[in-house]
């Protein structure tokens, strides 16, 4: 994650001997770098979703480690992803993974959006709300 955040601010951070890949790229708690506020890390990784010139990997790793975050921003980005992907692409699904996981975390769902979700997209957020946070779905949903 650190490589895409350094060509991103256009410098290289240097490492510390006790770095290694594993620790630098994993998502949640362990990836958080002090340095950089999550707002700031939320516009980073929104932007590079939303950036046609990013590799596909970057964006993948981007659409998933939004989970970590929240908020209206992160929330509204996920949700552009999802119906710029028709749904159904691999970056819709991951970003559809994303938001269930907010969703079950807060405790709260868009009622209009969920009404909206389709094919891949709409089985990827009933998926994670059916396990992690059933009470979220509508009647019947299960």
């Amino acid at each position: 994650m650190r490589s895409w955040l350094a060509r991103l601010f256009g410098k290289e951070r240097l490492r510390s001997a006790g770095e290694d890949s594993v620790t630098v790229s994993s998502p949640g708690p362990v990836w958080s770098d002090p340095e950089i506020p999550d707002e700031e890390r939320a516009v980073l990784l929104v932007r590079l979703i939303e950036d046609p010139t990013a590799r596909e990997d970057e964006q993948d790793d981007a659409a998933s480690d939004l989970e970590f975050l929240s908020g209206p921003f992160v929330e509204a980005a996920l949700i552009r992803a999802i119906r710029a992907g028709d749904f159904r692409s691999d970056l819709a699904q991951l970003c559809a993974e994303s938001l269930a996981g907010i969703w079950a975390r807060e405790g709260h769902v868009d009622p209009a959006f969920l009404a909206e979700l389709r094919s891949l997209a709409k089985d990827e957020v009933f998926g994670i709300l059916g396990i992690r946070a059933p009470r979220l779905l509508p009647p019947g949903a299960l």
